[in-house]
């Protein structure tokens, strides 16, 4: 039951994280009832069902049969399993700990979905939403911390580091290349996404958005649909990655020695 409703909250969110990206490209106000795009017909609460409505209409507007992009279920199915994963790994209702980091990665997800997804859609990383990342983090590891812990080797620290490390290579790319290979939002990205996995896992999470982005890459390129001086958006991969990074020593805890992570 616990699991289904992480499932409900997750659909229910992405479905929000849709229109909150809609919006924020067309620079309106989050405010007001949703509208199709071509027709502006509101849409009534039983067509905006998180991913059963886009079903049942088969993928078009009620009213003038336009075709409704599949960014809204595909947003909506990838922040409900997210979130079922959060409820399936991380949330004990039992350990009142628990319930603090799954809140913080709740919020981490949502806020990373919007980003990936922006850069997707417009090349452009809002740094509004970097701020809230960094605000959430900080406030996440403060209510957190435990001052009995070795501060040292202590998630505090290592996840300073993840920060400094990734931030730096990514500020290193940026300057050799002239923002040719990633930009300034994907520098503050990266070391967002540092702090919150931490050294050593920090690693593997840019090592594995930097392969993800070189297979996506040379897909596109071998299949005609890109060129060698095209540029991709860099945040998705950077942000499965983190994902990633986060739930397989989870899913798969036999083999995160070979991640680079900690138990």
């Amino acid at each position: 039951m616990v699991l289904l409703l992480f499932l409900v909250l997750g659909l229910a969110v992405g479905s929000f994280l849709n229109v909150v990206i809609i919006r924020l490209r067309s620079a309106e106000s989050l405010g007001g009832r949703s509208a199709c795009r071509m027709c502006h017909a509101m849409i009534h609460w039983y067509d905006n069902i998180p991913l059963l409505s886009f079903l049942a209409l088969r993928g078009h507007c009620r009213q003038c049969q336009a075709p409704i992009s599949w960014q809204y279920p595909l947003v909506e199915a990838l922040t409900g399993m997210l979130f079922f994963l959060v409820g399936r790994y991380f949330f004990d209702l039992e350990d009142s700990k628990s319930w603090l980091e799954t809140l913080w990665l709740l919020g981490i997800i949502a806020l990373f979905v919007v980003i990936a997804v922006y850069d997707l859609l417009s090349m452009e990383i809002v740094a509004t939403l970097l701020w809230v990342v960094l605000v959430w983090t900080l406030l996440f590891y403060g209510l957190s911390f435990n001052p009995d812990a070795s501060f040292i080797w202590g998630r505090e620290m290592m996840a300073i580091f993840g920060a400094l490390i990734i931030g730096g290579l990514f500020l290193m790319l940026v300057l050799v290349s002239h923002e040719s290979w990633m930009g300034w939002g994907d520098v503050w990205l990266g070391a967002l996404a540092g702090l919150i996995v931490g050294l050593p896992a920090a690693l593997f999470m840019m090592t594995l958005s930097f392969g993800l982005g070189a297979l996506v890459g040379g897909v596109l390129l071998a299949s005609g649909k890109r060129g060698m001086k095209s540029q991709l958006p860099f945040a998705p991969f950077l942000v499965l990655g983190t994902f990633m990074t986060i739930f397989l020593p989870r899913i798969v805890p036999e083999y995160t020695w070979a991640f680079f992570l900690f138990n």
